[in-house]
């Protein structure tokens, strides 16, 4: 005898994960965040010299044949990819931009490189909304979600430097990918889940080589609970071996392609820390002061001026200084705020633990870079920065809630309200700043580039310790070193004549400035070109021939 059940099948709907206040808290971000970069992408004199490395890659891969071998013959993309300095990540999204621009600009090919940089690294900003906003929301609330990645838009460092030609966009928008996904990984653990998330923490190695330390986070999580027997060790195992699966299936055939960890000469300083370290090369006018030509963006150790000093000390004072600046002073007290404040959910909740992690391994990588290499940037911290956005907007309700019960008459207004005064507030103080155009003050030697590009022969030699106008002259599109004749009849040497801002790393400045002082060299060329020679920023000095 058989027995059946009739019935009828339905069709279960699939769990949203997003609905309509998500999308309109994120619409809302989408228009803020595409209003300050297209602003500064508006407002940008000259991109940050390290542009032109990213640039000249990306222009490499689309003509790997301009760069030839040390024995003559052509080089292909793999070759590139093995002899690069820098990942394969960032230029080649450069590349993927650079393509679109060539259908809708005639500009030269520098200046379209150097704005396909920009644009990769905005538009990765713009993007980074949404992994910004979803760490917010599963941790705390959409409310804090979204002034998480309100407030990262807007601070000035983070704001500006992916709004430039470096990679923090791009970098920013891989790790906070990969962070939202250990995140809900260690809050509904599943193993495809710790294998997406490990798949995109080797993408983001594949940008920059510390991204690798974002697995870190959701590895400790997975193997403290495990250890504590809070998840069965079955379970604790399987997610953390999905999770190296991820990484290794993106990130090693890369390594083995280039045969170490990373071909970044701070990098191979950090992982061979009994190697002596590089000299650092500063110009004559780069001394170290942040004077009338205001502050600098990185801190640098200096054998003169910190001669007597603990290298460790100094480190520890140099990366609170810049994780200062690139929070604007606010946000990392805010965030430490609400974490104590907060700490009872440090108990119950694993995806907190996530970004606490993340943040003491970026935080202690910085330690040693600054003590090892004697050398920490505002562009290495803007992670750390972002890691506290989701922290300080869950501590601003807390705050709102203390200024009430110390000002009762703020009280009336409500937590909520008070709240969004001071996100908005918060905001406010950081636009001016945010908004500055950048690198004015270097922007003749773009002018003196293309002087240089309508003037120069092909015989003729150049030398340019700033990179900028040899850059623009077409000079060092696809070498660094350039292209200088074995025999030339003249040479053009760029100099800057009054310095608006301190250069570091120009080993060949000497050479330069010593050229300039031969018998027979004058000044061809001078910018701001309405001015006298003697007032002039930058000048085009040419030796040889007329």
């Amino acid at each position: 005898m058989s027995s059946s059940v009739g019935g009828r099948l339905e069709a279960v709907a699939r769990e949203r994960s997003l609905f309509g206040p998500d999308y309109l808290r994120l619409g809302a971000l989408v228009l803020v965040a595409v209003a300050v970069h297209a602003w500064l992408l508006a407002h940008t004199a000259l991109t940050a010299r390290d542009s032109l490395g990213f640039a000249r890659q990306a222009l490499c891969f689309e003509t790997p044949s301009a760069v030839p071998h040390e024995d003559g013959r052509p080089k292909n993309v793999v070759d590139l990819i093995r002899t690069s300095e820098h990942p394969p990540g960032y230029p080649l999204a450069i590349l993927v931009v650079y393509k679109g621009l060539s259908c809708v600009s005639d500009a030269p090919v520098s200046d379209r490189a150097l704005l396909a940089a920009q644009l990769a690294n905005a538009l990765a900003a713009v993007l980074l909304v949404i992994p910004t906003y979803l760490i917010g929301r599963m941790l705390f609330g959409r409310n804090t979600g979204f002034a998480a990645a309100l407030l990262f838009q807007v601070l000035p460092v983070p704001a500006r430097i992916t709004s430039d030609g470096l990679t923090e966009g791009v970098y920013l928008l891989s790790t906070t990918v990969a962070v939202a996904l250990a995140v809900r990984a260690v809050m509904a653990p599943r193993i495809s889940a710790f294998l997406l998330c490990g798949l995109a923490t080797g993408v983001s190695y594949l940008v920059r080589p510390e991204g690798l330390m974002i697995a870190a986070g959701p590895g400790a999580v997975v193997l403290g609970l495990g250890l504590a027997r809070r998840w069965p060790r079955d379970r604790a195992f399987g997610c953390l071996s999905a999770l190296v699966i991820g990484v290794c299936l993106v990130a090693v055939p890369y390594m083995v392609l280039i045969g170490k960890l990373t071909h970044k000469p701070a990098g191979n300083e950090l992982l061979n820390p009994f190697a002596p370290a590089r000299p650092v090369h500063y110009s004559a006018q780069a001394a170290p002061t942040t004077g009338a030509i205001g502050p600098l963006f990185a801190e640098w150790w200096n054998d003169e001026k910190d001669s007597g000093k603990s290298k460790t000390v100094w480190g520890v004072q140099a990366v609170f200084k810049e994780v200062s600046k690139s929070a604007n002073y606010a946000v990392w007290p805010l965030a430490l705020f609400a974490i104590l404040a907060l700490r009872r959910r440090f108990a119950a909740e694993a995806g907190p633990w996530v970004l606490v992690i993340i943040a003491a391994c970026n935080f202690l990588l910085l330690l040693y870079l600054a003590t090892r290499v004697g050398y920490v940037s505002e562009r290495h911290t803007v992670l750390l920065t972002l890691l506290a956005c989701p922290f300080a907007a869950a501590g601003l309700p807390l705050l709102a809630t203390g200024i009430g019960q110390i000002f009762p008459r703020v009280e009336r207004f409500g937590v909520r309200v008070t709240a969004a005064g001071l996100l908005v507030a918060l905001v406010v103080a950081s636009l001016p700043f945010a908004l500055k155009p950048m690198h004015p003050n270097r922007v003749g030697h773009k002018h003196a580039g293309h002087w240089l590009a309508a003037n120069m022969k092909s015989d003729e030699a150049l030398i340019d310790p700033f990179c900028w106008a040899a850059w623009y002259a077409g000079r060092t599109l696809y070498r660094p070193d350039g292209y200088n004749p074995p025999q030339s009849r003249a040479t053009y040497i760029v100099l800057e004549n009054k310095a608006g801002t301190p250069h570091s790393r120009l080993p060949v400045l000497p050479l330069a400035q010593e050229q300039a002082t031969r018998p027979g060299a004058r000044v061809v060329y001078h910018w701001p070109e309405n001015v006298s020679k003697d007032n002039a920023i930058v000048h085009v000095v040419k030796i040889g021939e007329d």
